[in-house]
C-alpha cells in the first residue's frame, strides 16, 4: 500500500497515471515515470568531556516532544558535511567541526501524511570553540529542550526516529 496519493501525471496531467509499488508513478498516457528516491539527512553526534550525548527535545511534528540529534535535510547541490555544519548552526547557532563520519541509517519519516524515505548519516562532532555548553547554544522554535545524556540512560521510547533508536543503542557499553 502506498503512502502517496497521486491524481494527475505530473508530466502531461493524465488521470491515467497511477502509483506502482512503493517507488514510482507511471503513466500509460505519456509514458512518464517519476521515481521516489531517498532523501538525505545528516545528524550530529556530539559529546561532552563527561561522555554524554547532546539530544534535544522536537518542537514540532512529526514526533515532537520526543528525543532527536541536531541536523536535519540536505539541500540540493550540498554535501553531507556542509549540510550538517549549516543545520547544526541554524538550530543551535553554533560552528560545530565534523570529526568523522559515524555510520548511515535508512530510516522513514511521516511528514503530514506523507511517508519519505530517508538515508540518515551521522557524523561525530565538536564545537568549533571547544567544549559546547548548552548555556552558550541558542534554541530555535524547532527545539523545545536541549541537554546532555548518558546514552546509557535514553529509552528507546524517548527517541524520535527509529535510525537514532539503532545509532543510541549502539552506543550503550
Amino acid at each position: 500500500m502506498s503512502h502517496y496519493n497521486i491524481e494527475f501525471c505530473p508530466n502531461c496531467a493524465s488521470a491515467a497515471a497511477h502509483v506502482m509499488g512503493e517507488r514510482k508513478v507511471v503513466c500509460p498516457d505519456c509514458g512518464f515515470t517519476l521515481y521516489f528516491n531517498t532523501a538525505a539527512a545528516v545528524a550530529a553526534l556530539i559529546f561532552d568531556s563527561e561522555g554524554r550525548l547532546m539530544v534535544v527535545s522536537r518542537n514540532r511534528e512529526p514526533q515532537k516532544g520526543l528525543l532527536d540529534l541536531p541536523g536535519g535535510f540536505v539541500d540540493f547541490d550540498e554535501d553531507a558535511e556542509n549540510a550538517l555544519k549549516r543545520e547544526v548552526s541554524e538550530e543551535l547557532g553554533v560552528d560545530v567541526e565534523i570529526c568523522g563520519y559515524h555510520k548511515s541509517m535508512p530510516n522513514t519519516y511521516l511528514y503530514k501524511g506523507i511517508l519519505y524515505h530517508t538515508l540518515d548519516i551521522f557524523f561525530t562532532c565538536r564545537a568549533a570553540n571547544g567544549d559546547l555548553p548548552l548555556q552558550s547554544v541558542r534554541r530555535n522554535d524547532e527545539i523545545a529542550d536541549i541537554r546532555y545524556r548518558h546514552p546509557a540512560e535514553i529509552r528507546e521510547e524517548e527517541i524520535a526516529f527509529d535510525s537514532m533508536k539503532r545509532v543510541v543503542r549502539a552506543l550503550k557499553p
